[in-house]
């Protein structure tokens, strides 16, 4: 038999959206993501691919990155709530 020391993570088959508009094409549908190979969050424009491991703030121009060679997948809403992020996920509201 074998015994896991961790409960299994929540699996979400599709990426939350969040409010955030991509600071590079001004138009994808940023969503959260996971990095699988460092366990990291960070949020990804779906149209242009950039990444940010945090949100951008007002001002700041700083480009992020390309998420083309990351291995990823949708970040859980327990994980977006324990990073503090869980103001940023768009809701039926904002439409």
């Amino acid at each position: 038999m074998i015994r896991r020391s961790q409960p299994e993570k929540e699996i979400m088959d599709e990426s939350l959206p969040s409010r955030v508009e991509c600071w590079t094409c001004s138009n994808g549908l940023v969503v959260f993501c996971v990095d699988t190979e460092s366990d990291r969050m960070f949020l990804e424009c779906e149209e242009c691919m950039a990444g940010r491991w945090a949100p951008p703030r007002e001002g700041e121009q700083e480009p992020g990155f390309l998420t083309i060679d990351l291995l990823t997948r949708p970040a859980t809403l327990a994980e977006i709530q324990a990073s503090g992020w869980e103001h940023l996920i768009r809701s039926v509201l904002d439409t």
